[in-house]
């Protein structure tokens, strides 16, 4: 404890002594990256070098995350740098964005090994915002939730940006609401290299990734180039008898036709194998007598048993897409795209089936979904600024079931012989149905410069959304559903950009979010009588940045009205499911963050945000919503080294008795709450360039998460009076060693 209090002092000292610099240590020298004119600009090339050579190292190149002077909500860009040295190799995105303003994130498992939980911005949920992979959405089909391992690991991530609002009216997403998590993928050299990365540490995990780079197949500049891994990872996780095996590999062909246009072709193919907890939260007494790492046991008598609790899962995306400039003033952009979820999961094990009260049995819950999509953006440029407009369209269909298994029995399906069908199938179904997501987005916007200083960006999308479902036994109701419903929108957006100087700007936007309706509202007696509607947001938020190559700096504040919050509960009566929209709620705060270069090589970072989430009509604080966020490290780059070390806060949080209605502060009859906490890592790094051999280069890294081995843990729900934790991993450590031919 004293020294974790030692290096929060320290670096808090470091912070106002960088904060009571004089301004004579800024430079009014701009560089391109820094220029608020170059607007429009083409993305950075994201191409993972494994040893820097000699550089002038700034502020920005030094910094976790970092605004750009152009934006104009508030947006901080993880870059493939600090993704490279500075988090787990076995890192998923969300553990990667935890660094930034507002973020918060656990990894019960270890990072990246498992999937994350309470994976919140700004008080918005998981299901609450966007997560896309190079501009294309993606996500569960019923709540748009997202299953962060079973996707991306680090290695396929050249950078991660969050932006912390709604977005501009080009902005894609069924959750276009709280904002989006924005990765892209990593682009192929322009020279040969073939690089294996080998990585042991804590839980006996092993990772083997290998990347190829062709580089450009002939010295044309028309000349295509590849770059194509795969990844193995094993691991026995950070809780008892819960391994996790992953298997993923990735392929991204880039072919420029001419001096205009550019083709890519990407495809991410990803398996996974992992044994569930069902215990995923415990209470205290459990964690007292089973221990902080309980997961499962290997007892065949017990519901805890890993025979009966693992999950197998697929994923894929692919796309194919073209940028052109069609003329000097016209430019396209399409994106052909598909991307699927397979999810067979052995879950929820009960003693007593229907041959024998001694039996185990348990469910198989299925889960496939595939999206088909495009994405359209045709651009013109003018004197003054830039017109754009598209559309995109995406079609969803979902297979889902969860049926009853006697484990006594040989894995037979637990059927009732005097009952043996249930509206045409078989009884021992929990449920089955199949639903479609029909998405369609027309919009528009305009980045007008008024002056060379001022960019205004008024924009509209057009937003229509359909859900059918066709369930011979409903989820929940188990009677059947045929039902199909439809939204529109319209929604307002409004940006603008002030450079009061080369190095310093200012912004704000008022804008309206959207939140397609969750499809679990379709789970009762009869949806159409619950007048579904989607969750609506009203946005306001103001900020400025400031970069120069000795310090970089952003804050904001924002204001969001939150409308149509939905509430599912039991009717006690009749035991039925019932369904409400309570008032809505409101979010408010501040974030700011900053990095400044000490010396050659060395800077300090920090980040901080408060997050007052609340129910409009009881003011109770949203659950599970840490009160604030915050982050500081220093940071060192020179030469062949690297090294870190920082501290990421999250505040405390609260959790409700379940069945509250958040209207109303009375029904709250219990309440339990967490208090924040902080968690330090180390990464440290070592390599050298080649020359004269067959070896180009060689790299060695240690990353440490929970340097200080807290013992720490997060409410997460309330049961009658009795509340369930998150139990967070202790210290643990991951060494790797790659090279380059």
């Amino acid at each position: 404890m004293r020294s974790q209090q030692f290096l929060r002092t320290t670096l808090s000292l470091a912070v106002l002594a960088a904060i009571a610099a004089p301004a004579a240590h800024a430079t009014d020298k701009p560089d391109a990256a820094n220029d608020p004119q170059s607007r429009g600009r083409a993305p950075q090339v994201l191409q993972e070098i494994e040893v820097r050579g000699s550089r002038q190292e700034t502020a920005s190149s030094l910094s976790p995350s970092q605004a750009d002077l152009d934006i104009m909500q508030p947006k901080s860009t993880v870059s493939l740098d600090w993704i490279s040295n500075h988090t787990a190799p076995t890192a998923d995105y969300a553990a990667i964005a935890n660094i930034t303003p507002g973020m918060s994130n656990i990894s019960v498992a270890g990072p990246g090994l498992g999937e994350a939980k309470q994976t919140t911005l700004r008080g918005f949920n998981d299901n609450q915002y966007n997560v896309t992979y190079d501009d294309i959405p993606f996500g569960d089909t019923n709540d748009f939730s997202h299953h962060s391992s079973s996707y991306f690991p680090a290695k396929m991530i050249g950078e991660v940006s969050v932006d912390r609002g709604p977005g501009g009216a080009s902005q894609l997403g069924e959750a276009t609401f709280g904002g989006t998590i924005a990765l892209r993928s990593k682009d192929p050299r322009d020279t040969f290299s073939f690089t294996p990365t080998l990585t042991y540490g804590s839980y006996g995990t092993e990772l083997y990734h290998f990347e190829l780079n062709t580089g450009r197949f002939s010295d044309s500049q028309d000349s295509g180039k590849l770059i194509a891994s795969a990844q193995y990872n094993s691991t026995d996780t950070y809780r008892t008898n819960s391994p996790m095996s992953r298997r993923t590999t990735y392929f991204k062909y880039v072919q420029p036709v001419g001096s205009r246009t550019e083709l890519t072709f990407l495809s991410n193919h990803n398996g996974i194998r992992f044994n569930n907890p069902d215990k995923t939260t415990l209470t205290q007494d459990q964690i007292n007598t089973l221990g902080r790492n309980f997961g499962l046991n290997n007892d065949p008598t017990s519901t805890d048993c890993a025979c009966y609790n693992y999950q197998t899962k697929r994923t894929d995306l692919e796309y194919f897409g073209i940028d052109s400039a069609l003329t000097d003033h016209w430019h396209l952009s399409n994106k052909l795209y598909t991307y699927a979820y397979a999810n067979d999961s052995h879950e929820t094990p009960y003693i007593g089936t229907k041959a024998s009260k001694t039996n185990m049995g348990g469910y198989d819950k299925v889960n496939n979904y595939r999206a088909w999509g495009d994405v359209l953006t045709l651009s013109y440029d003018t004197a003054s600024g830039q017109f754009r407009t598209g559309l995109w369209h995406e079609r969803t269909n979902n297979d889902r079931s969860s049926i009853a298994l006697d484990y006594g029995n040989g894995g037979a399906i637990d059927v009732d012989p005097k009952k043996p069908l249930l509206n045409g199938q078989s009884s021992a179904y929990k449920y089955v149905m199949r639903d479609w997501l029909t998405v369609n987005q027309l919009f528009a916007e305009y980045e007008w410069r008024i002056t060379p200083a001022l960019t205004v960006t008024p924009g509209v999308r057009g937003l229509q959304v359909k859900r059918e479902i066709e369930a011979p036994i409903n989820q929940t109701t188990r009677t059947p559903l045929n039902y199909n419903q439809t939204w529109s929108r319209a929604l307002g957006f409004l940006g603008a950009n002030y450079a009061f100087t080369q190095t310093w700007s200012a912004y704000g936007q008022v804008a309206q979010g959207f939140l397609t309706p969750n499809l679990n509202q379709f789970y009762v007696p009869n949806p159409a009588e619950n007048k579904t509607r989607p969750q609506e947001t009203m946005n306001y938020q103001f900020g400025t940045v400031f970069r120069n190559e000795r310090i970089v700096a952003d804050a904001d504040v924002y204001y969001i009205d939150y409308k149509n919050y939905p509430i599912s509960a039991v009717d006690p009566v009749t035991k039925d499911p019932v369904f409400y929209l309570a008032q809505g709620a409101t979010m408010r705060g501040a974030e700011v963050e900053g990095s400044f270069l000490i010396a050659r090589g060395l800077s300090l970072f920090a980040n901080a945000s408060t997050i007052d989430a609340r129910f409009k009509n009881s003011h109770l604080r949203i659950p599970n919503v840490p009160s604030s966020t915050a982050a500081i490290g220093l940071n060192y780059q020179q030469g062949g080294f690297s090294a870190s070390l920082n501290e990421k806060y999250s505040g405390g949080q609260r959790a409700y008795v379940s069945g509250y209605n958040p209207d109303d502060a009375s029904s709250v009859t219990f309440t339990s709450r967490s208090q924040g906490y902080w968690r330090a890592a180390l990464a440290l790094g070592y390599g050298q360039n080649l020359s004269g051999s067959w070896l180009k280069d060689w790299k060695i890294r240690l990353q440490v998460d929970n340097l200080f081995d807290a013992k720490q843990q997060v409410v997460d729900s309330v049961k009658k009076t009795t509340p369930y934790y998150l139990v967070l991993p202790e210290r643990s450590w991951f060494a790797s060693i790659s090279f380059s031919i």
